[in-house]
């Protein structure tokens, strides 16, 4: 599971022996000036050591230690590694990259790599790593939010092959990669740990030590060890003139992500195309952006949750939190709550520990519908920008930013049959079925409309940017559960109306209307 970060260039030191061309980049290797460079020159070596920070609003704060040279083995490669540390995620990689294979411009490439990854959903990380917190997630509750840690050790490999000249090329990659969760919320344990995805043909103890073929590996057994291995085929058609500073141009991406051979068997289509040309007035670029993508399970399995879509941020719809788009849902679950005498007192139990008596609650556990931020399977958005240089180094973007996070395959999103089995065993009346009930009103379009300033900081490789959003299609609503404890389920009257007062009580939506944010790249 590979995050992408956008970087600020913050301190850079190069160790640079042989340059190939004083336009190329010192430390990238790149040219800075053209949408594609295919070298036709024999390479030098050079070495490059550079450190890094930056903010992202997925990745938050971090710094990044890297060290590169080229033609070390004298047969134009660059050998590569680097470490990250952020407050959500840390990471480290070692790479491989040769420009040319067999004296034919095939680009060939390959890494290795270890990342923890942390993410809340409750909580949004500011440029100085402090945590604040975001009040239309807190009036939900913590226990309801999206909450996890992430541990991978994985290997990507890739080739590459131009055509019909330097603007178009096609790449086939492969990834395979090893992953531990650790969910940190009583909403994501249940939905990470029974959500049906994982399938193995051998022989895994079920309850009661009772060994079978089927599906067994639920709980949090299903976040260990989970194999992901995964074949990209991708073609990509780019005339854009700058990678930093566009004006005219279009870049068009198609490619198709397929599980194999691995716990995590998707495919998952993907479309991202985007155009630059010039404005009303001299100097001033439109620029428009669209992407799209589909993620569907094939044969026994069902996409995982970590590998459904999240959306909201200064990647797709700027007005919105991180990661706060998608559709919500109730899964089936239980709960306890704790027992009342007839006269609406607690039903007290006396214990004794190490000789210490006190007095607790009585409880029972109750069949429930648990609020799931169960992320979509089905991903459009789409960007507009109009972009006016001011005074150097400054530009004004009038922007509007909107898309969808949907669930159009809702027969892919079920609990496995152990859990529903255990639910109906211990709750017989509550005849769980498995699928999920989902609300209507979180999938709907939404929308996000402002302007953003854009400041060019010499030796960047990316502005930064305030921006003032506007969303007039956010989201202001009450969601309510479905109630499937009834009262046979209770010793009284008074359990009973305190309990469905308690699990039933409605949660409100409320996205903000304004935002204003600080940030660093581009949107696209």
């Amino acid at each position: 599971m590979v995050l992408p970060t956008l970087a600020l260039t913050a301190i850079s030191a190069y160790a640079q022996t042989q340059t190939l061309d004083p336009r190329i980049d010192a430390c990238i290797g790149r040219d800075t000036n053209a949408a594609e460079l295919t070298p036709h020159f024999k390479r030098m070596g050079k070495n490059c050591v550079r450190f890094t920070g930056g903010y992202s609003s997925l990745a938050g704060s971090f710094a990044r230690l890297s060290y590169s040279t080229t033609n070390l083995l004298h047969a134009g490669e660059t050998l590569s590694v680097s470490s990250e540390y952020g407050v959500r995620m840390r990471s480290v990689q070692f790479g491989f990259d040769k420009a040319s294979l067999f004296g034919k411009p095939i680009e060939t490439g390959a890494a290795i790599y270890a990342q923890r990854f942390h993410y809340n959903q409750g909580r949004e990380s500011s440029i100085f790593a402090f945590q604040r917190n975001i009040p239309a997630f807190n009036e939900i509750g913590k226990d309801n939010l999206l909450n996890y840690v992430s541990h991978s050790n994985g290997v990507t490999a890739f080739v590459q092959y131009p055509i019909h000249g330097k603007f178009s090329h096609v790449r086939v990659a492969y990834s395979y990669d090893v992953s531990d969760f650790k969910t940190l919320s009583g909403s994501t344990g249940d939905y990470f740990d029974n959500l049906n995805f994982r399938h193995e043909l051998k022989l895994i103890p079920c309850t009661n030590n009772i060994y079978d073929y089927s599906r067994c590996i639920d709980g949090p057994r299903s976040l260990i060890d989970i194999q992901a291995s995964r074949l990209t085929p991708s073609i990509t058609y780019n005339t854009v003139d700058h990678p930093i500073q566009p004006t005219h141009g279009t870049a068009i991406t198609v490619s198709t992500a397929i599980g194999i051979l691995g716990d995590v068997n998707t495919i998952e289509p993907s479309v991202d195309a985007k155009h630059f040309r010039s404005g009303f007035r001299k100097g001033h670029v439109i620029g428009i952006h669209l992407s799209g993508r589909v993620l569907v399970g094939y044969g026994p399995q069902v996409p995982p949750p970590f590998d459904r879509y999240y959306m909201g941020g200064e990647n797709d719809i700027r007005g919105f939190d991180s990661w706060s788009i998608g559709p919500i849902a109730y899964m089936p679950s239980s709960t306890p709550v704790n027992v009342l005498n007839n006269d609406g007192t607690p039903r007290l139990l006396l214990v004794s520990v190490d000789g210490v008596r006190s007095f607790i609650n009585v409880t029972q556990s109750i069949p429930i519908f648990r609020f799931v931020s169960v992320g979509g399977d089905t991903n459009i958005v789409t960007n507009f920008e109009y972009r006016i240089p001011l005074a150097e180094p400054l530009t004004l973007a009038l922007f509007t930013d909107a898309g969808m996070n949907q669930l159009n395959f809702p027969g892919q999103l079920r609990v496995s049959p152990v859990r529903v089995n255990q639910l109906n065993s211990q709750f017989v009346q509550a005849d769980f079925s498995g699928r999920f009930f989902i609300p209507p009103g979180t999938q709907a379009i939404r929308m996000s409309t402002g302007a953003e300033l854009q400041v060019r900081v010499p030796r960047i490789n990316a502005p930064l940017r305030f921006y003032l959003a506007y969303n007039p299609l956010a989201f202001r609503g009450i969601l309510q559960r479905p109630i499937v404890a009834d009262r046979s389920y209770f010793p009284n009257n008074a359990t009973f109306l305190s309990a469905t007062n308690t699990v039933g009580e409605p949660l409100p939506l409320r996205a903000r209307h304004f935002a204003f944010r600080f940030s660093i790249g581009r949107t696209f």
